[in-house]
């Protein structure tokens, strides 16, 4: 199944101790890029959560947040530093008298010295009664989104086949005038010499035949036109196939935008510049489409 990158989705678990609510927010971005805000008694975990993304989404920017509280007893005591205590009031008190300051310190100041009073941590918080919680609140919030990315990414599907279809069709008009272009050559040329030679004056047809086979060589869309439908084939077969498909697709867009370039310069007929620039356009919203997918 093809997947866009933006979705939202929230789990919740429960465990003996605690309970946590997992937020997960995904975006647009070239590679896996997760963003994790926790808890500081969750730190030791990080890297299993981030395994466990990975095993789910394969690309865009993931923004993850987990909320946790304790039932019954917390494991989380506050604990004050006496000897930094003393210190820190020590220090303040000298700093009162050295500048004759009118106001004494006060408790914000004290307490305002880091680790002063400092959060730990008891034997209540056991690490894998932490990780059971929390992975089954990020297994669900995953889901979540994983269904969403899904949902919005068929939808993104229809859109980029449509549009595919529109450009085959175009593609389908330049081949065809591709075939005229030589006999178009021809009457442009032989008009050319008539209003140049005086009047009267023969035109050697052989001349003339080589001439026409010089500039339809130059403007032969013939391979540019094999390697574009190839590469519009293999876009409907990725889209079609599913999975990650994102980095693909983008690869064969600039493929052929390429051969559409190409096609424009060489073929400088009305008929084909028009349907290249509308190629053009298309492949453009292609190209923004294709940016929102896995």
């Amino acid at each position: 199944m093809i997947k866009s990158m933006t979705a939202f989705g929230r789990g919740e678990a429960e465990g003996s101790n605690c309970k946590m609510a997992v937020e997960i927010r995904t975006l647009n971005h070239r590679f896996l890029d997760p963003h994790l805000r926790m808890p500081r008694s969750l730190l030791g975990l990080e890297d299993r959560l981030r395994r466990l993304i990975a095993g789910r989404l394969a690309r865009g920017r993931v923004e993850l947040t987990v909320v946790m509280g304790y039932l019954g007893q917390s494991p989380r005591s506050l604990v004050v530093d006496q000897g930094l205590l003393k210190e820190a009031a020590a220090l303040l008190t000298a700093i009162q008298k050295e500048w004759n300051l009118p106001e004494p310190w006060g408790w914000d100041q004290l307490l305002g010295f880091p680790e002063v009073v400092s959060v730990q941590e008891s034997s209540l918080a056991d690490e894998e009664a932490l990780w059971s919680v929390l992975a089954a609140a990020a297994q669900r919030a995953l889901e979540i989104v994983d269904g969403m990315r899904g949902r919005e990414g068929e939808y993104l599907r229809a859109e980029l086949l449509g549009l595919l279809e529109k450009i085959s069709l175009q593609v389908e008009i330049i081949r065809q005038c591709a075939a005229t272009v030589p006999l178009l050559y021809r009457e442009k040329l032989a008009t050319r010499l008539a209003q140049l030679l005086p009047e009267g004056s023969p035109v050697d047809p052989q001349r003339l035949a080589q001439e026409v086979a010089i500039l339809a060589d130059r403007a032969d869309i013939s391979e540019e036109l094999a390697r574009l439908g190839s590469h519009l084939e293999q876009f409907r077969a990725t889209l079609n196939a599913g999975g990650p498909a994102g980095r693909k697709l983008d690869f064969l867009i600039q493929e052929i935008n390429r051969e559409v370039n190409t096609i424009g310069s060489k073929a400088a007929e009305v008929n084909i510049s028009q349907a290249v620039i509308a190629v053009k356009s298309d492949l453009e919203r292609l190209r923004e489409q294709v940016q929102n997918l896995e």
